[in-house]
């Protein structure tokens, strides 16, 4: 009879130490890693528009400043754009919350009429409840950790600085990271940030350009069916398509539901819910799985677990940068012998 081969307890011990003490650091590490990954992010975005320019005999820091004043300045004409519409829905909100309220509680009779069939108390109409301060909750999560406007204001223009700098000085960040862990690791350490960077690279600018895509047809869709607020709409829905999976579901909800109260119709609600249906259906099982098939070599689990991993560490923001966090660690671990299993359960095995 065959001996079973024992597991080394050093094995089992790396992987859930590295975990637990990198759950440790990113947890009270937040407000440095939050802005230098997302500075990390926009230099990817942005450094093809860099190189651009550079071609064009552009010196390179001055190149990387043109592009940081331009892009600024579309940030700052679209809030501008936008700026009317939002407040014209922030003055509309109580007039929608009633009517929602309104809706929530005929719901609530509707129920319980025909919960009054079934055996038991489900017919009680107290057992089913809808509280619209929920959704003040709900609203929370999404904003936390901002704070204060002027706190908001004071990271915004630090993340304008990490970014122009990390863009400066891209080249030399490079060069450092390589050496870092000294010239015997050199080789695998240029591999390990070669692997980080195209994978990034690919993912990152995909989203991009499928966020700008979706923003741009779902504000046309809206406007042609002509629902109130469809410049607000658009880009939300490009936003939040960074989220992934429930992202692209809860940005469909606000423009239906004000749909169906301007028209005052459920089935003008319907045939807008069918617009997004169609519009996610074909950017989430189509165009981003065949443009980011070759960048992103995670699995589907791995994804829904990094989702709610980032999420409970850094809310919000950490759902949408969990994608492109949990590449760079796959690849890290990839490359490190005694964080080889973590690599494994992260990858869509794909190369085996």
């Amino acid at each position: 009879m065959k001996a079973l081969k024992e597991i080394d307890i050093q094995t089992i011990l790396m992987p859930v130490l590295t975990l637990i003490v990198g759950t440790a650091f990113f947890h009270y590490a937040r407000p440095i890693i939050v802005p230098l990954i997302i500075a990390a992010a926009l230099t990817y975005v942005l450094l093809p528009f860099v190189d651009f320019l550079k071609k064009l005999k552009i010196p390179h820091p001055l190149a990387v400043v043109i592009v940081m004043l331009v892009a600024v300045g579309i940030v700052i004409l679209l809030v501008l754009m936008l700026f009317g519409q939002i407040a014209d829905f922030a003055s509309a909100i109580p007039s929608y919350k009633e009517k929602i309220v309104e809706i929530l509680n005929n719901l609530q009779q509707t129920f319980s009429k025909y919960l009054n069939y079934l055996p038991g108390n489900l017919g009680d109409q107290q057992a089913i409840e809808f509280d619209v301060k929920q959704l003040q909750k709900f609203s929370g999560f999404f904003f936390e950790g901002l704070g204060s406007l002027t706190t908001m204001l004071g990271r915004i223009l630090i993340l304008f600085f990490l970014t122009l700098f990390m863009m400066i000085d891209s080249d030399l960040f490079q060069r450092k990271l390589k050496s870092i862990f000294g010239s015997k690791q050199m080789e695998a350490t240029e591999e390990i940030i070669g692997e980080i960077s195209k994978q990034l690279k690919g993912f990152i600018r995909v989203k991009f350009s499928v966020m700008i895509g979706l923003a741009i047809v779902v504000t046309v869709g809206l406007l042609l069916f002509r629902v109130k607020y469809a410049y607000i709409w658009g880009p939300l829905v490009g936003i939040m398509n960074l989220v992934p999976y429930i992202g692209s579901i809860v940005s469909a909800i606000p423009p239906i539901i004000v749909a169906g109260i301007q028209h005052n119709s459920v089935l003008y609600m319907v045939w807008v819910a069918l617009f997004f249906l169609v519009i996610q259906f074909t950017e989430g099982n189509i165009i981003t799985p065949r443009l980011t098939s070759e960048s992103v070599d995670l699995n589907t689990t791995a994804v829904l677990v990094s989702v709610m991993y980032w999420g409970w560490l850094w809310g919000f923001i950490g759902i949408v940068l969990a994608v492109p966090i949990t590449v760079a660690v796959k690849i890290v671990c990839d490359h490190v012998e005694p964080l080889k299993p973590i690599g494994v359960m992260l990858g869509s095995g794909r190369g085996e």
